[in-house]
């Protein structure tokens, strides 16, 4: 499990971690240690997919639920349970503030930081760009958090290479490409509707574990007698103290509410874990057997490798970038067999069967960037980069040399089927 100890900046205090793909983003390699480019290779394209930067709640639903379980509990809320409404108070100001699912000022500075870095990586490619007249092409989902990700992107693109704005194309949405959660009937269907989904998510976030933790938590806020009447009801309260508990590092430059104090480490773990299983089946891995799930990200992957296509046959681009949500990121990750994302569940998915995480997997900011290189005859190599850290193609793929992170892009043609 990847613990991020989040500092904010009206906050130095450590918090519990397990916030699932609601961790704000962290690069996971210094760029310094990066591997080069053989002999005789230099860059000719690059392009990356990006998932929105952090941002606030998506709506003030779980807030208003929790504010209703406090005002029924009424005289049955206890001395620390009593800081939980003017929390909750607080945070609706601040996303309201915000809008409510925009991007927060942490969101705008890891896709500004994200792109000073790529600039930073390949300088030479950016400014053979300039000379060449090569361009940028930029796609987003249509929401406006990935319009306002793609936005600070760019410009932080163009004040590292001020001579590359003209290149710049205007944005263009791409729903097919970049939303197809929601496009894909088969998919939508699916999500909504299959007894086998539904049914292993009921049985994991209602289980005998989930409503014994939840009751646990909720017996600090509230009387004993006022969580027994809860019953099952208690597994829904602890989830949207969850949803507030975990946005909230994402906000770290909007304030601070110090939701750990209502949701004890443990609980938090395992409520990550019934959101890392959400997580899991119904829009990565999902079942031994079953690609329902990330068959929708072909069209992604396909466009991956049109792209490179594209740039070997004397394109003119220089960049593709692309900004969408952690829905597309899930089933691309699992499509493409990336560590955390390539073992499907015979078994109940549990942390201690499965290296899946959605902090690791998802997290905000996440992205998949491919570097692309060409050699004086020809030859195309490509290194991948998954949320910055050079990582292997899947494992039926040989690298260019043994240990290497390079890949033909010949070969990799051959193990995607492409």
């Amino acid at each position: 499990m990847l613990l991020i100890g989040m500092a904010g900046a009206a906050d130095a205090s450590p918090r519990h971690g397990y916030y699932a793909t609601k961790t704000p983003y962290q690069q996971r390699q210094d760029a310094r240690t990066y591997e080069p480019a053989p002999r005789g290779f230099k860059p000719i394209f690059t392009q990356l997919v990006t998932r929105h930067g952090s941002r606030g709640l998506s709506d003030a639903d779980d807030i208003t639920f929790l504010e209703q379980v406090i005002a029924t509990a009424g005289p049955n809320v206890t001395k620390l349970g009593a800081q939980l409404l003017p929390a909750l108070q607080s945070l609706d100001a601040a996303n309201k503030k915000l809008g409510y699912g925009n991007l927060s000022s942490l969101g705008r500075q890891e896709q500004t930081d994200l792109a000073t870095r790529l600039a930073h990586r390949l300088p030479a490619l950016f400014e053979d760009a300039v000379v060449g007249g090569r361009h940028v092409s930029v796609l987003d989902a249509g929401v406006q958090r990935d319009v306002d990700s793609e936005s600070e992107f760019v410009t932080s693109l163009e004040n590292a290479v001020p001579r590359l704005s003209p290149l710049v194309g205007a944005p263009v949405t791409d729903k097919k490409l970049l939303y197809f959660h929601k496009s894909d009937p088969d998919y939508v269907k699916w999500s909504k509707s299959d007894p086998a989904l539904l049914a292993k998510l009921k049985e994991i976030t209602y289980s005998e574990t989930s409503l014994r933790t939840a009751v646990k938590c909720l017996n600090r806020l509230f009387s004993a007698d006022f969580v027994r009447q809860l019953g099952q009801s208690a597994v829904d309260v602890v989830l949207a103290l969850y949803a507030v508990y975990s946005i909230e590092p994402g906000l770290s430059g909007e304030g601070s509410w110090h939701f750990e104090r209502f949701l004890p480490e443990g609980v938090a773990r395992h409520f990550a874990y019934v959101d890392d299983a959400d997580s899991f089946y119904s829009k990565g891995p999902s079942f031994a057997g079953t690609t329902i799930t990330f068959k929708m990200a072909k069209v992604l992957e396909d466009d991956f490798f049109k792209a490179v296509t594209s740039a070997a046959n004397g394109g003119t681009d220089v960049a593709r970038l692309r900004f969408t949500h952690a829905e597309e990121i899930l089933p691309l990750a699992a499509l493409m067999h990336l560590p955390g994302s390539d073992q499907q569940a015979s078994a109940t998915y549990t942390y201690w069967n499965n290296d899946f995480r959605g902090a690791r997997v998802a997290p905000m900011s996440a992205n998949i960037q491919w570097d692309v290189y060409r050699d004086a005859s020809g030859t195309l190599l490509v290194k991948m980069l998954y949320n910055e850290k050079e990582t292997a193609f899947q494992p039926t793929c040989r690298p260019y040399r043994p240990g290497s992170n390079f890949y033909t892009f010949t070969e990799l043609k051959r193990c995607y089927g492409y």
